[in-house]
């Protein structure tokens, strides 16, 4: 087995290069960990692999991998989550065993602010369009009521927004929308601009009602757009 060399040198060089993103959450490895606490990398894989077995370090907390040596050939790693990082590093020793369980909570804590900010940036920008997708269907019912000779009330949009909760929540209710995740808002952008679309097309509140949660449930199925 491969003892770390320019790779282990490499994961000291920054904290940023400690930790990544996998599946959306922080990970580090057992070669960035042999690199941090000066050990050899079988002696860290022995280690780990004897947490493991004995669960100490359960099944959701590492994953398999492998990287490529110097002679380009595929070598082991394994590649740990934060929790299992941190129940691994105080059983690796080393020589610079200390320092570099320092470093590597500050990597992990460093990248989770980093990722609360890019969720709290997502969420803004979910909640402002929503807003936008609110007004506009406010604005469709108005124009085909104006269209209609009749006058549009407060209780009219109410109407419109219940129905939304409904299609997303299950119950035709006020919502606060500062409390929901980014991931309804998201939803809830999507059905409110569809509901303005039929609004405008002259479809009636029942017809609405009948057809939205099919549209929704279409919107669940879809994979994800990916931006250009």
């Amino acid at each position: 087995m491969s003892t770390t060399t320019d790779q282990a040198g490499a994961g000291r060089a920054s904290a940023g290069a400690l930790v990544h993103i996998h599946q959306g959450k922080p990970v580090t490895d057992s070669l960035i960990i042999a690199g941090e606490f000066k050990r050899r990398h079988d002696n860290v894989l022995q280690s780990l692999d004897a947490l493991i077995a004995d669960g100490t370090i359960g099944c959701l907390e590492f994953k398999e991998s492998s990287y490529l040596s110097g002679q380009n050939k595929a070598q082991r790693k394994i590649e740990l989550t934060e929790r299992g990082a941190l129940v691994a590093m105080p059983f690796i020793g080393g020589r610079n065993s200390r320092l570099g369980q320092v470093r590597l909570v500050d990597a992990f804590m460093a990248l989770r602010d980093e990722l609360t900010g890019r969720q709290q940036a997502d969420w803004s920008s979910s909640r402002k369009k929503v807003s936008t997708s609110f007004q506009d269907m406010c604005d469709a019912l108005y124009e085909v009521r104006a269209d209609a000779g009749k006058a549009t009330a407060a209780h009219h949009y109410a109407a419109e927004a219940k129905l939304v909760n409904w299609v997303l929540f299950g119950r035709f209710e006020a919502v606060d929308r500062d409390e929901l995740l980014q991931a309804d808002l998201a939803l809830m952008e999507r059905v409110e601009a569809r509901n303005a679309m039929w609004i405008s097309r002259g479809r009636t509140y029942d017809q609405r009602k009948a057809a939205l949660p099919g549209f929704l449930a279409s919107v669940r199925t879809k994979p994800a757009r990916i931006a250009q």
